[in-house]
C-alpha cells in the first residue's frame, strides 16, 4: 500500500475514536426497545492481542475448525450433513475441552465412542482413536496457556494450522458492461420495499412488522441482484456470490449502530467496522475467499444504483476502495 494512502486511512481511523472507544460495539436492533440494553465492549478480532502464530476466532466457528476432520464421513453441502458435524464436533470439543482441564471421564468416553458408531457407522477401534485424535487436536489448535486473559465475549486464540497468502482481488478479471439496465417490476417492488425498512428505521416502528419485512426483503433482493449479475454477463464465479449481501443487510438493519445507518447512508467507519470486524466474526469460509466481499459489495451498490435507489453511487464504491487495502492487511494478519 503506498505511504499516502498508509497516511489517508490513520487519518480517517483517528476521526473514528469514537467508534473505537467503543470497541467494536454492535447490539441486536430488537434491544432497541428494551431500556436494560446490555453493552458488550471488545476490540475488532484481528486485535485482540492473539499470540504469534494465533488468530482469535469466535466460538462457533471455532467448533467448525476443529470438526474438519469429521467432514469425511458427512456430506456438508446439505443442512442435515452439516447439523451432525456440528453436533458431532460439539460432542467431541466439550470431552476434550474437559479432558484438557483435568476432568476426563471414562463413562463419557464410552459414550461418546457408542455415539460416533451410531453415527457414522464405526467400529469400535475407529471410534475410538477418532475420540483420542479429537482430543489432542483441541490441545493442539486451544492449548490452555495461549487463551485470552480477558473476557471479549465467545472468542477464542486458535493455532493457525495452515499459513494462507492472500492476495487482493484481481479487477481485470471483471469485465462489466456500463450498460444500465432499467428496473422491471420485480426490481422496482424491491426498492419500494428498501425505502419502506428505512422509513421504518428513521420512525423506530414497531420490531415484529420491521423484522417481517427484512427478512423478505433480504430474499427478494438476492434474488434481483443475482438476476442484474447475469444480465450483466459476469463470471460464474461473481454470480455465485450473489448471497454475500445477505449478511450486509445483517449489519446494516439486524443490528443497532450509535447513528441511523441505511444502505443509503452509510458513514465511512461504519464500512470499516463492517470489513474489519463483522464480517469476520459472522461468517466462516475460506481465507481468499474474504476478498471477494468488496467487489461484491460495490457491484451491489452498482445494481441499486441502476435500479433507482439513489442517483449516485461513486461515494460508496469510493469508500469501499478506501477500506479495501487495511481489510487486505487485516487478512493477511489473521491468516498468514
Amino acid at each position: 500500500m503506498a505511504k499516502k494512502d498508509k497516511e489517508k486511512i490513520a487519518k480517517r481511523r483517528a476521526k473514528s475514536n469514537q467508534i473505537k472507544s467503543r470497541k467494536k460495539k454492535l447490539r441486536l436492533v430488537k434491544s432497541h426497545r428494551k431500556p436494560d440494553v446490555q453493552v458488550m465492549y471488545r476490540p475488532g478480532i484481528a486485535d485482540m492481542g492473539a499470540p504469534p502464530g494465533f488468530r482469535a476466532i469466535n466460538m462457533s466457528q471455532a467448533v467448525l475448525e476443529y470438526g474438519k476432520p469429521l467432514e469425511q464421513y458427512v456430506k456438508t453441502d446439505s443442512k442435515d450433513g452439516l447439523n451432525i458435524l456440528m453436533q458431532s464436533a460439539m460432542l467431541l470439543w466439550n470431552y476434550a475441552n474437559s479432558v484438557q482441564r483435568g476432568k476426563e471421564d471414562e463413562k463419557e468416553e464410552k459414550d461418546i465412542i457408542d455415539i460416533l458408531r451410531r453415527t457414522f457407522g464405526l467400529e469400535y477401534s475407529e471410534a475410538n482413536e477418532m475420540v483420542k485424535r479429537m482430543v489432542e487436536r483441541f490441545d493442539y489448535l486451544f492449548p490452555l496457556d495461549k487463551q485470552p486473559k480477558e473476557r471479549f465475549g465467545p472468542f477464542m486464540f486458535i493455532r493457525k494450522e495452515i499459513r494462507t497468502i492472500i492476495r487482493p482481488f484481481d479487477y481485470s478479471t471483471l469485465k462489466l458492461s456500463n450498460e444500465i439496465i432499467s428496473p422491471d417490476e420485480k426490481d422496482k417492488k424491491v426498492i419500494e420495499r428498501i425505502n419502506k425498512l428505512d422509513s421504518y428505521v428513521e420512525a423506530k416502528a414497531d420490531y415484529e412488522d420491521y423484522e417481517k419485512l427484512l427478512l423478505e426483503l433480504k430474499e427478494e433482493c438476492m434474488k434481483q441482484f443475482k438476476k442484474w449479475l447475469v444480465d450483466k454477463r459476469l463470471s460464474e464465479e461473481i454470480i455465485s456470490l450473489y448471497d454475500c449481501i445477505n449478511i450486509y443487510f445483517d449489519f446494516i438493519y439486524g443490528y443497532m449502530h450509535d447513528d441511523i445507518v441505511l444502505l443509503k447512508s452509510v458513514p465511512p467507519v461504519y464500512f470499516e467496522e463492517f470489513f474489519i470486524d463483522f464480517l469476520l466474526r459472522k461468517m466462516y469460509v475460506e481465507p481468499n475467499e474474504y476478498v471477494y466481499w468488496p467487489p461484491v459489495l460495490k457491484l451491489f451498490y452498482r445494481f441499486l444504483y441502476e435500479k433507482g435507489y439513489f442517483e449516485n453511487h461513486d461515494y460508496f464504491i469510493k469508500e469501499i476502495d478506501y477500506i479495501e487495502p487495511h481489510f487486505i492487511e487485516v487478512l493477511g494478519k489473521q491468516f498468514t
